[in-house]
């Protein structure tokens, strides 16, 4: 009689670990009723009492699909498979000029960008707006110390290319220069350097 709890005891531990599955028919193997009995005869049982059941892969998906994972596993799923590289078709130039962001802009005349500082000569701001050439502002006198390299500021468009047709010239020449008003100052690295200064301070 002190055995049926143990055995029930072990068979719950053992489906805590699933290890084993448990279905209807090795229940009947615990209960004491004679129609259970009968029952079990009459029907060819799927599972002996301590011997797992035989999955066929149909019912081992379903299976694996109603096992929920840890939080854990399912990160790793997640990021195993991040630096597998998926087979892209390279795309042509026209498709890329098509989606690019200057295309969608539309007539560039008085619109405002985001550009970044990428050399400082003197007074002059050499500008990066992602454009095929740069732009050259002068540096404002207000807030002067904050424009340096890797600053980011608003500029107006006012021409993408500065080129025209000198004395005597058939094809416009260019000086490889973008005409832009500088509006203001976004951010700056000395900005962020002394906002984290103050921030250390007790």
């Amino acid at each position: 009689m002190n055995k049926l709890p143990r055995l029930k005891r072990t068979l719950t531990h053992l489906r805590s670990l699933n290890i084993l599955r448990i279905n209807s028919c090795s229940a009947r193997c615990f209960s004491t009723n004679k129609d259970s009995e009968e029952k079990s005869n009459d029907s060819s049982p799927s599972l002996e009492f301590g011997v797992e059941k035989e999955v066929t892969p149909t019912e081992n998906v379903k299976v694996e699909s109603e096992t929920k994972l840890s939080g854990f596993a399912r990160s790793y799923d997640k990021f195993s498979h991040i630096d597998d590289k998926k087979s892209e078709t390279p795309q042509t130039f026209t498709s890329l000029m098509r989606n690019s962001k200057f295309v969608d802009l539309g007539d560039p005349e008085g619109k405002v960008v985001t550009g970044e500082v990428f050399n400082v000569i003197g007074n002059d701001l050499y500008i990066d707006f992602g454009w095929k050439f740069y732009c050259v502002c002068r540096k404002p006198l207000k807030n002067e110390q904050y424009y340096v390299r890797g600053s980011k500021v608003r500029l107006r468009i006012k021409d993408l290319e500065l080129s025209s047709k000198f004395l005597g010239a058939v094809n416009d020449v260019t000086l490889l220069e973008a005409d832009c008003t500088l509006i203001g100052l976004i951010s700056s690295p000395l900005q962020m350097a002394e906002q984290k200064a103050r921030t250390r301070r007790p």
